[in-house]
């Protein structure tokens, strides 16, 4: 038996203005991780485009599909592949959006960088009268997502994983 670990990395990085623009997928032998922004090319974008922008780039409010491909390339069978990808700093993560074309995928979260992943990432939080309390994070406190693939993965097969992130508008209303 064979047990792979894969860390995928996105590459979202911030722009002038405070937006962030989607750069080259990264790539390696195994793993090859790609961003799309799901609103580009609608009239906010087009708009952004006429003013200079570019009509992929990530504006407040858009939500952008990260998808993981993992190729078996090696000449056996392998299991236990595990891949993470960060939710990209000033994002965050829209709940429930994660999923896996294998039914074998356990999906786990991150609240605290990937020191520690869990199905439901809990907090504590003071109730009204003062009591602690252990309660599930909000999603948009999450920043990994991993997938563990427990079946076996045949030579050149592939398993693809998705998850979805949000950049939020500025809380003081403004707009790019």
């Amino acid at each position: 038996m064979r047990r792979l670990t894969m860390l995928g990395l996105t590459w979202l990085t911030l722009a002038g203005g405070g937006r962030l623009v989607a750069q080259q997928p990264q790539v390696t032998d195994r793993l090859v991780v790609t961003a799309e922004n799901l609103m580009a090319g609608d009239e906010r974008h087009q708009a952004w485009a006429e003013r200079g922008g570019k009509p992929t780039d990530v504006l407040p409010g858009d939500v952008v599909r990260f998808t993981l491909r993992f190729t078996n390339t090696t000449d056996q069978p392998v299991r236990d592949v595990v891949f993470s990808n960060p939710v990209p700093q000033g994002m965050h993560y829209v709940a429930g959006s994660a999923v896996a074309s294998s039914d074998s995928a356990r999906i786990t979260f991150s609240i605290d960088g990937g020191a520690t992943y869990s199905a439901q990432p809990m907090i504590e939080v003071t109730d009204d009268a003062g009591q602690p309390r252990t309660v599930p994070a909000p999603a948009e406190s999450y920043t990994h997502v991993r997938w563990t693939v427990a079946d076996w993965v045949r030579p050149g097969a592939q398993v693809t994983a998705e998850f979805r992130a949000e950049l939020p508008a500025p809380s003081d209303g403004t707009e790019q």
